[in-house]
């Protein structure tokens, strides 16, 4: 991504004096992400992350960053938004809202090891439990209802093998839906793939240090948000299971929160669930992009979760 939003040295420095946090020193755009503008900037020795949200009124970013500084205020290590010297933590900067988060230490890692996974598996579980007594939580827009209604339009443009996947997965995802009613709700991450994490690796080990992009987070099926971790983390894209970084997963998460024996239950259907989600967010975002003139980004093809998603279906 571009930075959308060109910010010049001195519209940040005047920003920054509603801070106390000293005098900018150092500005850069970042290129990673993909919906809205970030800036890394340093004041003395300590450096934040300005972000400007290119697509949400000042409202939605209220309702959905409220998570992260409830979580933030709870010792977990989320990018939580700083309050200025009058308690005000949401401005506008150039017409957008804007927030401004210290950042948190540590880099991503596209080669996962069982410590990453026991890792994360325990730092979901602990969202999931420190978020239990936030209320109002958000609706999944991308949740089943969802699946049903952008399916037929997706269908037309599969193969006929694709399209009786799709179905036969929509009709058991509905069969199923009796279970998934059943099971511990609260607001999940829905999102939390493993470039939305940093770590720190030393002589003691692996350590999770952030857990970030909480701006999908919603209401949802606690273990199915750990079965969106589990197929992204503890599977090659071929659709084959890492079976050491998935027991690391499930044991150091269920250390924290033990599963029921309803989520024990529904366990393959919510993989199953996990993998149509994002192979139907993956098919719209290739169309979008066909239409528009782009090509979507490798590590976005829907291929990937096409396959997982047939996997899981032949283990069953």
């Amino acid at each position: 991504m571009a930075v959308y939003t060109k910010l010049a040295d001195d519209v940040v420095a005047s920003f920054l004096t509603q801070y106390a946090i000293g005098p900018l020193t150092a500005l850069q755009g970042i290129s990673d992400g993909i919906e809205n503008t970030n800036y890394l900037l340093k004041t003395g020795s300590d450096e934040f992350v300005l972000t400007l949200f290119e697509h949400h009124n000042a409202d939605e970013v209220a309702s959905f960053v409220r998570l992260a500084r409830h979580l933030g205020q709870a010792g977990l290590a989320v990018p939580m938004p700083l309050d200025d010297i009058q308690g005000v933590w949401l401005h506008e900067l150039s017409g957008k809202p804007a927030i401004l988060c210290r950042r948190l230490p540590g880099t991503h890692t596209d080669q996962l090891t069982s410590e990453h996974c026991a890792e994360i598996g325990r730092g979901l579980a602990q969202l999931h439990l420190a978020a239990q007594d936030l209320p109002q939580r958000r609706v999944d827009e991308r949740g089943f209802d969802w699946w049903l209604a952008i399916a037929p339009e997706l269908k037309a443009n599969l193969s006929p093998a694709d399209q009786a996947l799709l179905e036969a997965e929509l009709q058991a995802q509905k069969d199923g839906r009796t279970l998934w009613c059943q099971l511990p709700h609260g607001w999940i991450h829905a999102d939390l793939f493993h470039d939305n994490a940093l770590f720190l690796i030393s002589e003691q080990g692996t350590k999770l240090t952030a857990i970030l992009d909480l701006y999908n987070a919603c209401d949802g099926a606690l273990a199915y948000d750990l079965a969106i971790v589990a197929n992204d983390w503890c599977r090659e894209k071929n659709g084959i299971w890492d079976k050491a970084r998935l027991t690391s997963l499930l044991a150091s998460y269920e250390s924290v929160r033990p599963f029921t024996t309803e989520e024990k239950m529904a366990w393959p259907l919510l993989l199953r669930g996990a993998a149509l989600r994002f192979w139907l967010s993956r098919l719209l975002a290739q169309r979008l992009a066909t239409q528009q003139g782009r090509t979507l980004p490798a590590d976005k093809n829907p291929d990937e979760y096409r396959r997982k998603l047939q996997q899981q279906q032949q283990q069953q």
